[in-house]
């Protein structure tokens, strides 16, 4: 089995999950016309496609990729701002497609309704925009409370669980997590890796390496708290540390 990243717009990626039977997966299209072109190239069947959340570049594609493969299963929450859903999922619900099988997560706070698909055999993680390598979405209209515990959750999750996110953010996020963090090795340390190869794909990563790297994950962490404070924040509860760090990124260039 393969997955394949597609991209797209300026930094989406459009993820083809790809079994030895040519059945593919293809988890937030955006846009059709890369993943049209690929099925074609290939000689590959659309069997399903996962939304994650309604924004137009995880789900704008949707339509145009129906037309073109009408037997394709639409998963995706309940939410009437997607298109043409097949399959409504919630919270725990189980996806059994061939030889994936996914638990649905509900992962509230970039969107009110936004959900991941955590793939339980091989433990990979399709988490569109809440966890990024380094970072996390910002929010739109979910609430922080939300985004918070959404990413507490995540961050349990077995630490060699593969993430396959939305957008190709990492390089960027890096940077920011240096400014919080200037003395953590481990962020310095893949900056450099990635800096050997500046336009290839870092994804995935590993929940394992998010714990090490990524500011929104490590708020238990004293240089983290200490950062928050130096900027404003009084208060020491998480959620205070998590707003102080998030709206700093949100201005961050």
């Amino acid at each position: 089995m393969t997955i394949v990243p597609l991209n797209a717009f300026q930094d989406n990626y459009i993820w083809l999950l790809i079994d030895t039977a040519g059945s593919v997966i293809c988890v937030d299209p955006g846009d059709a016309q890369p993943v049209i072109d690929y099925l074609q190239k290939m000689q590959l069947t659309l069997k399903a496609i996962l939304i994650t959340h309604h924004h137009w570049d995880h789900s704008g594609g949707v339509v145009e990729l129906y037309q073109h493969h009408p037997r394709a299963m639409v998963y995706a929450p309940a939410d009437t701002r997607i298109p043409l859903i097949t399959h409504t999922v919630h919270d725990n619900d189980l996806i059994d497609l061939s030889a994936w099988h996914f638990r649905v997560l509900s992962i509230p706070g970039h969107t009110s309704s936004h959900i991941c698909y955590f793939e339980t055999k091989q433990q990979l993680l399709f988490c569109g925009d809440t966890l990024f390598s380094a970072g996390c979405g910002r929010v739109f209209d979910g609430t922080y409370e939300q985004l918070l515990t959404s990413l507490n959750l995540l961050k349990n999750l077995p630490e060699d669980t593969k993430v396959y996110c939305g957008h190709e953010y990492t390089r960027q996020n890096l940077r920011f997590a240096a400014t919080v963090e200037p003395n953590n090795l481990a962020i310095q340390k893949y900056q450099h890796v990635l800096n050997q190869e500046p336009n290839t794909c870092s994804l995935p990563s590993t929940i394992a390496l998010e714990k090490q790297v990524n500011p929104f994950l490590r708020l238990h962490e004293p240089h983290v708290q200490n950062y928050a404070k130096m900027r404003g924040c009084e208060a020491k509860d998480e959620l205070s540390i998590f707003k102080q760090i998030r709206t700093d990124k949100d201005n961050f260039t």
